[in-house]
């Protein structure tokens, strides 16, 4: 019996088989490439907004302290999903973290929209950020021992940071005015 095996065929299926070789190396080198390079990382980009202090009010019909924030510039932010850091400008080793919900040791909402019932702002938008206590001395957060207090005639410094990814949106201080 005798077998004839074409050699054209047997270079067929080599080319084939390097083909499909260099394929499978390519998909796996720009599988490396879009990893390294980030692009199949998470959707979810960081606020990018201008947020500006703008007063430090006393309402004197509900006792609360407050203070107000302007939307200067930049995207829309959901306040359920900041936080701000505050601190006073003469001291750096003092600084609090306030958020809204359960968590807090004081109240659930720290910050609410002029709107009232929108939890979004918008640019041109204002909201609050409330304080637990006030009096003719200054301002505070929190309770107990861990209390931070900002008194009169210092700046209050603030970073508001986005809660999903850890960016920090905004900064900047405000003087804390002598209430009568």
């Amino acid at each position: 019996m005798h077998t004839s095996i074409n050699s054209t065929e047997n270079a067929v299926s080599e080319v084939i088989g390097v083909m499909l070789m260099i394929s499978v190396t390519l998909i796996i080198v720009a599988l490396v490439a879009v990893y390294a390079t980030g692009a199949a990382g998470e959707d979810d980009q960081p606020v990018r907004a201008d947020l500006i202090a703008s007063e430090v009010v006393h309402d004197t019909e509900t006792g609360e302290y407050m203070v107000v924030f302007e939307h200067m510039a930049g995207d829309p932010l959901a306040l359920d999903q900041v936080q701000v850091s505050l601190g006073v400008r003469d001291d750096a080793t003092q600084h609090v973290v306030i958020r809204n919900g359960p968590d807090n040791s004081g109240r659930t909402e720290y910050f609410e929209s002029f709107s009232g019932d929108d939890d979004q702002v918008h640019l041109g938008d204002r909201f609050v950020l409330y304080a637990d206590e006030g009096d003719t001395d200054g301002i505070s957060w929190g309770e107990g021992g861990g209390k931070f207090t900002v008194e009169s005639g210092h700046y209050l410094t603030y970073r508001f940071i986005d809660r999903r990814t850890g960016a920090p949106i905004s900064s900047g201080e405000i003087m804390i005015p002598y209430f009568r």
